[in-house]
This record gives C-alpha cells, sequence and structure tokens, in this order.
C-alpha cells in the first residue's frame, strides 16, 4: 500500500520546499525558475527587458544554440528571487554558494566574537536535534534547518576575519 501526502498538507507543510530538485542540470534549473515564476513568464521577461518568446527559446532544454548570457541569468535570478540557478552552477563546480548575511556587530570585536560563537551553538542545536540518538532518518525540515544554520555560521566566521582584517596594523613608510 502506498499513501501520498501533498505538500501542502503534510507536517511541516508552512516550510519552503526546495528550488532546485538535487541533480538537475543548470538548464533544467534555469527552464524551471523561468515557468515557475508564480506572475507568468511575460512578467518575467518584461523585467528582464526582453520578449517573452526570446525568454522561452533561451531556456528551451531542445535549442542548442541560443542560451541565457551570464548577464541575463544574474538578472533572472534578481527578476524572481530565485537563486537555484546559482546553486546548481555551483554544484555542477564542485562549490557551495551561501548568502553572505550582513555583520550585525557593527565592528565591536566582542561583540563579533559572541556572535560567531551563538550561530555555531544554533547549527549544534540543530544537528543534535536532527541527529537525536541516531536511531531515525532526518527529515526534510530538520536538514533545511541545519543547512541555513551551517550558512549562518560559515557567515559569521567571514564577519570575524573581516574584524580581525580591520584591525591589522599598516605597515610603517619610510
Amino acid at each position: 500500500m502506498t499513501v501520498s501526502i501533498p505538500d501542502g498538507v503534510a507536517y511541516g507543510a508552512d516550510e519552503t520546499l526546495p528550488a532546485r530538485v538535487q541533480g538537475q542540470s543548470v538548464a533544467e534549473v534555469a527552464y524551471n525558475t523561468v515557468y515557475g515564476f508564480k506572475h507568468g513568464i511575460e512578467v518575467l521577461a518584461k523585467r528582464m527587458n526582453m520578449s517573452a518568446n526570446t525568454l522561452a527559446h533561451k531556456v528551451n532544454l531542445k535549442n542548442k544554440t541560443h542560451h541565457l548570457s551570464l548577464r541575463e541569468a544574474i538578472d533572472l535570478q534578481r527578476a524572481t528571487g530565485n537563486f537555484a540557478l546559482l546553486h546548481a552552477m555551483a554544484d555542477e563546480l564542485g562549490h557551495t554558494a551561501t548568502l553572505a548575511t550582513p555583520a550585525q556587530a557593527e565592528g565591536n570585536p566582542v561583540e563579533t566574537i559572541m556572535r560567531m560563537h551563538c550561530e555555531f551553538a544554533d547549527f549544534t542545536r540543530a544537528v543534535s536535534d536532527a541527529v537525536g540518538d541516531g536511531t531515525r532518518f532526518v527529515t526534510g525540515n530538520e536538514m533545511r534547518r541545519a543547512d541555513y544554520h551551517g550558512q549562518e555560521a560559515v557567515a559569521s566566521v567571514g564577519h570575524t576575519l573581516a574584524m580581525l582584517r580591520s584591525r591589522v596594523r599598516k605597515a610603517p613608510t619610510t
């Protein structure tokens, strides 16, 4: 017996689903970003300063001659607010992309270090909650929570390094 539960009524239905299915090609992600845009391709194309026909041709998976330029790929992501294309490109190259949360400590060294430790604590709590006693699978919601806090922890390390760089004494000039 198989039971299917629609995403909208399942546990955690209030949380967002991933913008990209794992393993999709960059071209598939571009296509899905365009055709998944809630206001439609006409509105999206207008935001990108091109015709809907041109945009449709550029993301057509069977089209081998016309593709999005790098500038158009950036414009597509800005216009939709969907950065799955960035993540797909990074994934294809063996990298990850992390949102750079702005520094919150306003240059205060103690505050910067404290915030970094708080982010690590949140990440550790999220992973610990997900793993539990190690006898069950991790849910999608738990994975998203750990991913979010992991990215925030990485950003806080970057803020701490930036704070240190700003405090390096300039070399004396003679």
